[in-house]
């Protein structure tokens, strides 16, 4: 280190005063460092420089190396001596105050002006005062750099090799895994040799929790909200593993693990396979996740309009969705319009009047539901294999309204591509399972009702019923037909044309499949 010469007095005489530092950690041995041994070390140092004792300040287990942590023990020391409070620091090693460069200069210019500034610990002294002394401290310091930077690179490589093993970076455990009770602090934990004294927890605990994470993850499927489950944890007296009560975000959070699937995550990619098995089902799992990506803050949308997610742009193929319109409907009701959204991927040339297009889709739900041709021919079929049917659509709905959320959440650049395919691979392949079984259940007929009413039964029904079951109403009249809204014709004024609201019938790929192939 620098001068290892002794200092007797302060400046005009006064004997200086040395603050001392300790921030907790392990040293190269793996041993923990206390900071009253730390101290009790200091102390001597400023005792043999004949300076007197200002402040004794401690960091528990704070980083010097990471720029992002902040040491308030520090900021008190530099603070201190800025204010000429004090004449310097005492630490157990420089590595205790710096470990970056950059921070050392900052302190530099801190004490510009001043006559002396002390730095010292038991290996001697730096007076900052001095730029030999300065140029010392900044060569010990980068060393300091050099062997974190070192250390960093060699765990990143280690933790990498534990990853592809299927080994996870735990710290400590957590919710639904085996490991050290962490309701007890480490510190408290410790005996004098340095040993962990805290106990495994009961396997029974670690069972009750992987089974609320597979409820959990199937309740949050079926609809559940993340309040109502984290309540009914908190009611079932589960804790998290630092014994506090469940909010929403943390069930979130937990549920969202992956290794809660058995798989090894990094950067947003699955690099390897957890040994044991997973807790969850992964399928599940990754229909939570795509869940979730397709969520936005603030609020949900909801069943709000008729045709919105059911008619379709004819231009790009994109579901149209409803938005606010310039001008009031009489009785003084803002209009509304559906229109194909660029936002959301699609081509922008489709918008209609949203009264006028439930005007056109009330007429075709009558006519549809009251056809006996319509409801005869899947009579039979349909009530043999309703239950079943139902399910498979509800699902299929589902997975539709998930691709366009997060559809959405990538149009308006909330999501990126990486992020936008992982979410939407399961949904594609749940949709190519359920329609093949779809296609399995109905041999590729309309799903329609089972029995036809006549047009005053329809309308009545129609007119009854609110915005959810018109909605429910148009997807069982539709079937797997789709509803087209084309664009409109000319510019400026002109009245809505009817027949820009058509329904095109299902094609059956086989029998297209067939056509082509026929000489």
């Amino acid at each position: 280190m620098g001068h290892s010469h002794n200092v007797s007095a302060g400046q005009g005489g006064r004997q200086p005063i040395l603050d001392s530092y300790a921030r907790l950690s392990r040293n190269q041995a793996g041993k923990l460092e206390k900071c009253a041994t730390q101290h009790a070390d200091n102390r001597e140092v400023i005792e043999r420089l004949g300076a007197v004792l200002g402040e004794e300040v401690s960091d528990p287990k704070l980083s010097a190396w990471n720029p992002k942590v902040r040491r308030p023990g520090w900021e008190r020391i530099m603070k201190r001596i800025a204010a000429r409070a004090s004449d310097g620091v005492v630490l157990w090693n420089t590595d205790r105050g710096w470990r970056q460069c950059l921070d050392l200069e900052d302190l530099f210019k801190l004490i510009e002006g001043h006559d002396s500034v002390t730095v010292a610990s038991s290996h001697g002294r730096y007076d900052l005062s001095d730029y030999n002394d300065r140029h010392q401290l900044r060569q010990e310091v980068a060393h300091n750099q050099r062997n974190s930077d070192e250390a960093s690179d060699r765990i990143s490589r280690r933790f990498d090799v534990l990853r592809r093993k299927g080994i996870p970076h735990l710290q400590g455990r957590s919710f639904g895994f085996p490991g050290l009770d962490r309701t007890v602090l480490k510190e408290d934990a410790l005996d004098e040799d340095d040993k962990d004294t805290r106990e495994q927890v009961p396997a029974e605990l670690v069972e009750r929790e992987r089974a609320a994470l597979r409820s959990g993850t199937s309740a949050i499927l079926a609809g559940v909200t993340l309040t109502r489950l984290a309540e009914e944890w908190n009611a079932a007296g589960l804790r998290t593993v630092t014994g506090g009560s469940f909010t929403p975000v943390q069930v979130r959070e937990i549920l969202l693990r992956p290794r809660n699937a058995g798989l090894v995550e990094h950067d947003g990619d699955f690099v390897g396979q957890m040994r044991g098995g997973a807790v969850v089902d992964p399928g599940d799992f990754d229909r939570l996740r795509t869940l979730f990506a397709g969520r936005t803050r603030g609020r949900q949308p909801g069943n709000a309009y008729i045709g919105s997610g059911i008619t379709t742009c004819p231009k790009c193929g994109r579901r149209l969705s409803a938005r606010p319109h310039v001008g009031e409907y009489p009785g003084g009701e803002r209009r509304r319009q559906y229109h194909c959204p660029k936002a959301r991927g699609g081509c922008g040339k489709v918008a209609a009047d949203m009264r006028a297009v439930d005007r056109e889709i009330r007429g075709l739900v009558i006519a549809i539901m009251s056809d006996p041709n319509h409801a005869a021919a899947i009579k039979v079929a349909r009530a043999l294999i309703s239950d079943r049917l139902a399910t498979v659509e509800a699902e299929i709905r589902e997975c539709e309204e998930r691709q366009e959320a997060i559809a959405a959440k990538w149009g308006a650049r909330k999501m990126t591509d990486k992020a936008f395919d992982k979410a939407n691979e399961p949904l594609v392949k749940d949709l190519a399972r359920l329609n093949a079984e779809r296609e399995e259940l109905t041999g590729g007929n309309p799903n329609g009702p089972t029995e036809a009413m006549s047009r005053e039964e329809a309308a009545e029904k129609w007119d009854a019923a609110d915005v959810g079951e018109k909605r429910a109403m148009l997807r069982d009249a539709l079937g797997r037909d789709t509803l087209y809204v084309d664009p409109a014709e000319g510019k400026g004024f002109r009245r809505f044309d009817p027949k820009r609201v058509r329904v095109e019938p299902y094609k059956h790929k086989q029998s297209e499949a067939g056509r082509k192939t026929t000489p």
